[in-house]
């Protein structure tokens, strides 16, 4: 077998048990608030998985015992409930998918909401540095993936493995000889899926960056399509993407290849299983240590050892897909925001506007300074303008006053108290903050001016808008300030 190898140099931990328990540990929080959906489904997968194991052992003593006595009531009852069964096997099969589903979609939008929660509190230094394809991706691809294992996964194993102990059970007790001639490919095929777990994972977690890099591609070219557009630099752009695009091509069918050579492993078993399954069966058959009715019986139950045989390898595939899923989601959530109150933080209630930045230094990787040992007092009521090279450290410097990045050295007092000794939402709450990028949701002209103030009247608003010199453009408007305004104000003219 040739070695696969992954261009993308993927970080992994050994897939080892104790690294699975403690990624279980972390994520099976999100079921409690969803037991009931949880017990529902795995139960109807229980049952359904019950249900069927019985039909085959229904078959056998209509054929072996009843019907060589004619006796036809009780082979018209064998009918009857298998009838039932199959009604409970629909019934239960119906409550699994439906409510496994439910249980899967509310426990994706709980991961969603506790990561953009989450994302809200980290610092500006995150966002610096983190594209926002790469954190799209998280967001969306990599959830779905998880939640998919998140009920596929319990009950898949669960419903499988009672399945394939329901089959040996019965088995042995029809025949023991065969049953254990027959379980001797089932040691290869948990080594065959043993050499595969690193490979499939190692894929999975390089095909995941990828998508990333795709989303933060696209993401970037359409915010700047009309910079594109009036360069004429399309050509370029779709160079990029095609690179971007070829890579996760390439990654791709490394992947595919790798489970090619596990499936077919796999498959090449499972049909030598049935094989050997019919040769010993007919041999014994022969030999008079098996009857017709008991080697057509193991037929039938052979189906339902290979069957969960075959649920679990698309369980190793998908377990796979979710764990490097949900590394990508974790590794954000174990995340601690570099800026946080302090024990003991004061609330800002009001300043009076006295500013004093005491020999601030502060650089944003650590090493190189963007600002070094500024002093300067600002009296309470005055403006005071930076004035300085592109480069210099103005905007650095008024992102420290509401702790958007914290000071490497030095301090910065508001009324002589230390920002950091201040609760941060109410230290934010007294600072206006205008960006050089005016930035505008996509939302209405309304939303957008209460979203420092949501919960301002109608005059307030009015108000603003007068003072920003824009209430007449808006009344100029057809829906005035419940104007759409498109992502960063598109829809707007000028």
């Amino acid at each position: 077998m040739p070695p696969i190898r992954f261009s993308d140099d993927v970080e992994r931990k050994p897939l080892t048990w104790q690294y699975v328990r403690s990624v279980v540990g972390n994520f099976v929080h999100y079921y409690r608030p969803h037991i009931g959906l949880f017990r529902l489904s795995v139960g109807c997968a229980l049952a359904n998985a019950a249900f069927t194991t019985m039909v085959p052992l229904l078959v056998y003593r209509a054929f072996q015992v009843y019907l060589p006595e004619k006796n036809f009531p009780m082979i018209w009852c064998v009918i009857g409930v298998m009838l039932v069964l199959m009604i409970l096997i629909s019934l239960t099969s119906y409550l699994n998918v439906r409510y496994g589903h439910v249980l899967g979609v509310r426990m994706e939008a709980d991961m969603r909401n506790d990561l953009f929660r989450h994302l809200q509190k980290l610092s500006f230094r995150y966002f610096d540095r983190e594209k926002t394809g790469h954190i799209m991706s998280r967001i969306t691809n990599d959830l779905t993936t998880i939640a998919e294992l998140a009920h596929h996964g319990p009950e898949d194993i669960l419903s499988s493995l009672l399945m394939f102990i329901g089959g040996c059970a019965v088995m042995l007790y029809l025949n023991p000889l065969l049953t254990l001639i027959t379980w001797l490919p089932f040691p290869l095929i948990l080594f065959w899926g043993y050499l595969f777990q690193g490979k499939m994972r190692t894929g999975f977690r390089a095909a995941r960056r990828k998508v990333a890099e795709i989303n933060s591609r696209v993401e970037n070219s359409i915010q700047g399509v009309r910079e594109v557009q009036s360069f004429n630099n399309q050509r370029r752009e779709i160079s990029r993407f095609r690179q971007v695009n070829s890579r996760y091509r390439h990654v791709r069918e490394e992947v595919f290849s790798v489970l090619a050579m596990f499936h077919s492993g796999i498959s090449f078993f499972i049909q030598g299983y049935s094989l050997l399954f019919v040769g010993v069966g007919i041999v014994l058959a022969g030999y008079g240590k098996a009857t017709v009715v008991e080697v057509m019986t193991f037929f039938m139950y052979s189906k339902y050892i290979t069957m969960p045989m075959f649920r679990l390898v698309e369980f190793a595939e998908q377990f796979h897909m979710a764990l490097s899923a949900y590394e990508r989601f974790y590794e954000v959530l174990r995340l601690q925001p570099e800026i946080e109150d302090k024990p003991g933080a004061v609330p800002a209630d009001s300043f009076r506007g006295e500013l004093m930045v005491d020999h601030v230094s502060f650089s944003y990787n650590g090493t190189e300074e963007v600002l070094h040992d500024i002093t300067l007092h600002a009296v309470a009521g005055s403006t005071v303008a930076l004035v300085g090279e592109s480069g210099a450290g103005k905007t650095t410097l008024a992102a420290l006053i509401p702790r958007f990045y914290e000071v490497c050295s030095g301090s910065i007092r508001i009324d002589g108290v230390d920002i950091r000794d201040y609760e941060l939402r109410s230290l934010r709450k007294n600072i206006g903050f205008v960006r050089q990028t005016p930035f505008l949701f996509d939302s209405t002209i309304r939303d957008n001016i209460l979203f420092g103030k949501p919960e301002a009247d109608e005059s307030e608003l009015i108000a603003a808008a007068k003072e920003a010199n824009i209430y007449d453009f808006i009344q100029s408007l057809p829906d005035g300030f419940d104007s759409q305004v498109g992502e960063h104000g598109v829809r707007l003219s000028g």
